[in-house]
């Protein structure tokens, strides 16, 4: 039924899928559970000939290896021309798998573009271990919640300060030394905060 509403689909690409995801067809729908209620309306998506795929929270009641068959499945859809859309709270999901990126809050897109682009707009986690004191690297622009305990240093950094932090860094001489990038749910944190709190939209 669900490939007839799409306009019919391949099938053998629809029992390829039917292995994949373990999904026994024998069985009546009626006794199917949340998973593999899902596991059809992917299959039926999936081998469809549609250019444009729209998934919302598409790995509802999947176990981890059925989300990892999933991925793979929106993978090979990317690699074939074919536009997925995905909307989804998993943030890791989206962070593995989408080429871009829009944050929605109250209806409205908020932020939108490559995750490489919404990085610029955060600050990057850096911890480092020093041979010397961290001499005014707090007081660098662009530079926040510096924190020194003994030898080691961490503290925030906008991305146009990066340069700047690294060289005051290795002036104090660098034992060891880790970056984080932000995360998609630092970025998305950022804007569904509560306003006024920081992190939020008025937020700093």
């Amino acid at each position: 039924l669900y490939g007839r509403l799409r306009g019919g689909l391949d099938r053998a690409r629809r029992d390829d899928l039917v292995a994949r995801f373990e999904l026994d067809p024998t069985r009546k729908g009626r006794t199917y559970s949340k998973g593999n209620r899902q596991k059809v309306a992917l299959v039926a998506a999936f081998a469809s000939g549609a250019e444009l795929l729209v998934l919302d929270e598409p790995t509802s009641g999947l176990d981890p290896l059925m989300e990892e068959v999933f991925r793979r499945c929106v993978t090979e859809a990317r690699d074939a021309g074919r536009t997925v859309l995905l909307s989804s709270h998993l943030l890791s999901e989206v962070e593995a798998l989408c080429d871009r990126v829009s944050i929605v809050r109250a209806g409205r897109t908020v932020e939108s573009g490559t995750l490489a682009a919404l990085r610029h707009l955060t600050r990057t986690s850096i911890t480092a271990e020093l041979a010397g004191a961290p001499n005014g690297i707090a007081h660098l622009p662009g530079v926040h919640d510096v924190e020194v305990r003994g030898p080691r240093i961490s503290l925030q950094a906008d991305t146009g300060a990066l340069d700047a932090v690294l060289r005051a860094l290795t002036a104090s001489g660098v034992r060891s030394l880790t970056a984080t990038p932000p995360t998609l749910e630092e970025l998305f944190l950022r804007h569904y905060a509560p306003e006024g709190r920081p992190g939020g939209v008025n937020g700093r």
